[in-house]
């Protein structure tokens, strides 16, 4: 088939949802399938390019951070995607769109389908259905309840990342269309993601936290576990993956209470680097409030690496407790600490491994192959 996929987020830019879309397009190339990708042009970037049967289209809007996009520039790429596709005429080549976030992709898929009659899925990420984290995003859906409700209505299918988000999915579509709405998790290179070879330095206790720098991943929680952490004897580093609105605060705070020998900022790094980094720190701490599903969380497990984490949507079916994680309580930062504490006497100081028979098994499970195998079954029919 002829597939349109439309995200504004693509590497380098976004997070898991780029990722995401990036390995769903080379994917299903794979199968046989001409795909064209719409996205955000970035400096630096080619506004053009084709590799195979993948072509690849960035076009210029307002963004101005590669880590995030607020409503006006999302809006301002949808505007600009829909005009190039009505100019180019893409609709004649398009037999299917794969519209990533009900808004902005939604927004312009559709148009499309109402006025060339050419079918769309919507990839739901999490944050893009109400429901998903309200402190943050209550009246952001508020605002667009209907417009969201009428593009998930229009939809031909829709997929979500876990059984959580399915539920918020089916409160605002018709029960008669709730057979349209599929689970299909994310996925890892496991190839990529894979356990260290080598033993692990065991001098410093290395602890990391990866994700973009915003309440939702409510990084002050574990800043503060980190202050309660200094008053123990424990020979720790907490290193920090990651940007965003919230990381000025955090460095006013970690300055504050005189912290910056305990935690290091490290930025967006290559995959590369954050493969090297899961081989090497001995825990990876998650503190979000809510998560679609958490690439970091799953590329961690690929390699082996222990897990403490919320009870975030997606975690379900990863984290099997005091195997290769456990679970934290929300917002507690004095049971974080308790925690990590735990983890510190139980199991670093044991020298603790998860498994190679488990890492296996759980690995099979995760691999990017069968997400986009999933999405192949699903456009065929």
């Amino acid at each position: 088939m002829k597939l349109l996929i439309l995200n504004y987020e693509y590497p380098p830019l976004g997070g898991g949802a780029g990722i995401c879309t990036k390995y769903q397009a080379e994917g299903l190339i794979d199968y046989g399938h001409e795909i064209t990708v719409i996205t955000t042009w970035f400096q630096g970037e080619k506004e053009t390019e084709k590799i195979n049967n993948l072509q690849l289209i960035r076009l210029k809007s307002r963004r101005k951070k590669t880590y995030r996009s607020n409503p006006i520039e999302m809006f301002s790429w949808a505007i600009k995607t829909f005009r190039y596709i009505r100019r180019n005429k893409l609709y004649l080549e398009t037999d299917l769109i794969l519209a990533h976030f009900t808004m902005p992709a939604g927004i312009v898929a559709l148009p499309v389908k109402l006025f060339y009659k050419i079918p769309y899925y919507i990839i739901s990420h999490g944050q893009d259905i109400p429901w998903f984290c309200p402190r943050e995003l209550f009246l952001y859906h508020l605002i667009f309840y209907l417009p969201i409700k009428w593009i998930c209505s229009q939809a031909s299918k829709i997929t979500v990342l876990s059984q959580r988000r399915l539920n918020d999915l089916n409160k605002i579509t018709s029960r008669k269309n709730w057979f349209n709405n599929h689970i299909i998790p994310n996925g890892c290179d496991i190839d990529f993601f894979t356990p260290p070879e080598e033993e692990k330095d065991m001098d410093t206790f290395r602890i990391l936290f990866s994700g973009r720098l915003r309440g939702q991943k409510d990084p002050f929680t574990m800043l503060k576990a980190v202050r309660l952490l200094t008053k123990s004897e424990i020979p720790f580093l907490i290193e920090i993956i990651g940007d965003g609105p919230l990381r000025e605060k955090m460095q006013l705070y970690i300055k504050t209470y005189h912290l910056e020998e305990k935690v290091k900022f490290c930025g967006w790094i290559s995959k590369e680097k954050l493969r090297d980094k899961y081989r090497n720190v001995h825990l990876l701490v998650i503190t979000s409030r809510d998560e679609g599903m958490s690439l970091a969380m799953i590329e961690a497990l690929s390699s082996g690496l222990y897990i403490l984490t919320t009870k975030v949507s997606g975690s379900k079916g990863l984290i099997r407790e005091y195997v290769n994680g456990n679970y934290i309580p929300f917002e507690n930062p004095e049971q974080i600490a308790a925690s990590i504490k735990g983890y510190y006497q139980d199991k670093f100081l044991k020298k603790y491994k998860v498994s190679d028979q488990y890492l296996r098994e759980l690995r099979y499970t995760i691999s990017w192959e069968h997400y986009v195998e999933a999405y192949n079954q699903l456009i065929q029919e």
